[in-house]
């Protein structure tokens, strides 16, 4: 895997990416019985693997979803979490899940923390929603509202999942007029199918209202790279109008 990893990696950066985005899980996931197996001590062999392939390459990675093991309060807790690596292989920042989804509750603990990172060369702002952390329209609002111009998003989305996941995709992109990036797996894990299918999501120039979206969209089934160029002038002019528009909730009187 990490062989496969680092040879996309390699092919990636002929386009010259500003940012690599990784899946939530790009190693094997292994039957729930014996998941605790995966899970890597922190700043372990997974973030090892990342960082270096980042300092090697000169170009900054999304890591996608690390499964790590922190000591805190005298406990082992464990944690799904993305690390932010710049062109140097620094961390810059790391972004724990916080929206749980099936099994995970039982064994990794949430994030309480959301995140915004810049992607210093150019000055831009984003933050870090790892796969359901999308389903919920709070993260991604509280993201736009405290100056993310861009969503990324590592996911894990099965087969059966997929129509559910492009509409929140859209609908979160529409709601706070913001690009979103999202990339998930190809594969087979524990007895389920990961179709890929990664999105990148930005607004077509000239169409404020209704907006339209550009969706790209990585080809289902196969192992690629998905490379876009979002330009993000557009959609932050049209959030700033579509963010004025928003009445405050303290102001919306609950009948019963």
């Amino acid at each position: 895997m990490d062989e496969r990893i680092k040879s996309l990696v390699a092919e990636a950066i002929h386009e010259d990416p500003d940012i690599l985005v990784l899946p939530e899980r790009w190693r094997p996931i292994p039957e729930l019985d014996h998941i605790r197996t995966a899970i890597n001590d922190e700043r372990g062999s997974d973030y090892i693997f990342i960082k270096t392939l980042a300092k090697n390459y000169g170009v900054s990675i999304i890591s996608g979803g690390i499964w790590e093991k922190r000591r805190q309060n005298e406990q082992d807790k464990f944690f799904i979490t993305t690390y932010y690596f710049n062109e140097s292989g620094d961390e810059i920042g790391r972004q724990d899940k916080i929206h749980l989804y099936s099994y995970e509750p039982y064994l990794f603990t949430p994030g309480n923390q959301l995140k915004i990172f810049e992607y210093k060369k150019k000055k831009v702002f984003f933050t870090i929603l790892i796969c359901f952390d999308v389903a919920f329209y709070e993260t991604p609002r509280l993201s736009v509202e405290n100056g993310a111009e861009i969503l990324i998003s590592p996911t894990l989305i099965r087969e059966d999942g997929l129509e559910n996941w492009k509409t929140y995709l859209k609908a979160r992109a529409l709601e706070n007029r913001v690009p979103i990036v999202a990339c998930n797996p190809v594969g087979d894990f524990f007895g389920r199918h990961f179709p890929g299918g990664s999105k990148a999501i930005s607004f077509k120039r000239g169409h404020e209202s209704p907006a339209v979206l550009i969706v790209e969209e990585a080809k289902l089934n196969k192992k690629e790279i998905l490379t876009s160029s979002i330009n993000l002038s557009y959609p932050n002019r049209i959030r700033k109008k579509r963010l004025s528009e928003k009445k405050d909730s303290q102001h919306i009187e609950i009948l019963k």
